[in-house]
């Protein structure tokens, strides 16, 4: 039997106690390789134990897969619900795809739980058709980023939110690996680019940055800041992520390209490569985004422009897991993610409403990261040296000694590494004090005091 972390535990009697409160639909938010999968496989151990049905809904088949080796390991018998695959509806636990099952709502036994696995695709018309035809089931929604791309929450789907450790709690902890952010420049204008569906017009975005010089661009910031390293490149099409794995073999690096279209067998098997260093890097169009699961994997090269946080979140997850031997990810975003949606281990305050819509002219507002001028790593705006490469803006420095009536403890707590701060914390006051400074988010105090029971 695996056995729960400590915050999977705590996120499970979290659970189970919405549930014996009432509650029907709980939706659980815990980040990328924070071990979603083991939890709810742990909770549909229990509901089998207990003699009820559960079903667990999935939208890919790389998903369904894991999700059934993981039920193995917890020793659950269960049916797969799938195109090709015989149904076993004897079996108490049934692991389904979403698509499918939705054809075979009449031939399916009632569950008394339905878990549904990356839920901000919620909002899909064969999610909702499901969560219909068994109105007596309870619901748990499970994700990393609970909000739809149009900055919508999930208060239509759920009742009520139960969080799980940040990303920031987890790398400290050592469950995730920690991670450096670059933004090489490839001399793209996005200025014209305009949105369609929700994001940035794919076939405008596509021309504007599938070009030789470009990816060349991108290879040489590679080869020059993480190469070796096993990486997954995110592109805008296929033909896009056909043409960056072309142009990275044609360099000497060694690459390959998966995609919809092809069989699962063909998927794993670049995937095989990727972890044991036959190829060196992986291209992709939304295929990789979610359910991908290789730690080895420590570099992500940003080549899709996305207005979606759910998105830029689910990329920045895949290269997160710890692994021996990764130090640290790397991220090379040459697309402008991070300056706007933040990175990773952002403290970010999780609701079932959603995010707040930016108004026009909010994109203008400052961003709490400046890119260092020699080797484009980023880091927080109010430090004056660069903390990969040691460059020092002196005009940044000037700027700043300018500011009237600056006090000498703003500009140290500015200018002090976050962990050397830390030290010095005695209550949530300390908390609230670095949080203003630094410009950091309520749910920094929040966070912190728990974890230093303040």
């Amino acid at each position: 039997m695996i056995q729960l972390r400590d915050y999977q535990e705590d996120l499970f009697q979290k659970i189970h106690a919405a549930f014996k409160r009432g509650v029907k639909n709980p939706l659980v938010v815990s980040p990328t390789g924070s071990g979603k999968t083991i939890l709810f496989s742990y909770i549909a151990y229990r509901v089998q134990q207990a003699g009820k049905r559960v079903i667990c809904m999935a939208h890919r088949k790389e998903l369904v897969s894991q999700t059934s080796a993981t039920f193995t390991k917890f020793g659950i018998n269960h049916g797969i619900i799938q195109t090709g695959i015989t149904p076993n509806f004897s079996h108490k636990a049934q692991i389904a795809m979403v698509q499918t099952l939705a054809k075979r709502l009449d031939k399916t036994p009632p569950p008394d739980l339905i878990i549904c696995d990356e839920s901000h695709h919620m909002a899909a018309e064969s999610y909702k058709s499901i969560i219909r035809a068994f109105p007596n089931a309870r619901v748990l929604g499970v994700t990393a980023t609970p909000v739809r791309l149009d900055g919508r929450g999930l208060s239509d789907y759920f009742s009520e939110i139960i969080l799980g450790p940040s990303v920031l709690e987890l790398t400290q902890r050592g469950f995730l690996s920690p991670c450096k952010y670059y933004a090489p420049p490839i001399n793209v204008d996005f200025s014209g680019l305009k949105k369609r569906g929700g994001d940035w017009a794919k076939d405008q975005q596509a021309a504007m940055v599938d070009k030789a010089s470009i990816t060349g661009c991108v290879i040489s910031h590679y080869a020059n800041l993480c190469k070796g390293m096993p990486a997954i490149a995110f592109c805008v099409t296929v033909d896009h992520a056909m043409h960056v794995a072309d142009q990275f073999n044609s360099n000497g690096i060694k690459a390959a390209t998966i995609h919809a279209n092809m069989t699962n067998d063909e998927r794993k098997k670049i995937v095989s490569d990727l972890g044991s260093g036959k190829i060196s890097v992986m291209t992709n169009c939304e295929i990789a985004s979610e359910g991908f699961d290789c730690p080895v994997v420590g570099a992500a090269l940003l080549l899709r422009k996305t207005d979606s946080l759910s998105l830029h979140l689910q990329q920045l997850g895949r290269i997160l897991r710890p692994y021996d031997g990764k130090e640290c990810s790397i991220v090379l975003d040459h697309v402008g993610n991070v300056l706007r949606h933040g990175m990773a281990h952002d403290t970010r305050e999780w609701s079932l409403d959603g995010v707040a819509k930016k108004t026009k002219g909010e994109d203008d507002k400052p961003n709490p990261y400046t890119q260092c001028k020699s080797c484009y790593a980023m880091f927080p705006r109010v430090e004056l040296t660069c903390p990969e490469c040691g460059y020092h803006d002196e005009k940044k420095a000037r700027e700043i000694q300018q500011v009237e009536g600056e006090l000498v403890e703003i500009k140290r707590i500015e200018k002090t590494p976050l962990a050397m701060l830390m030290k010095d914390v005695k209550s949530r006051d300390d908390l609230k004090r670095i949080a203003k400074v630094k410009g950091y988010k309520p749910g920094f105090v929040y966070y912190k005091a728990k974890e230093l029971n303040l």
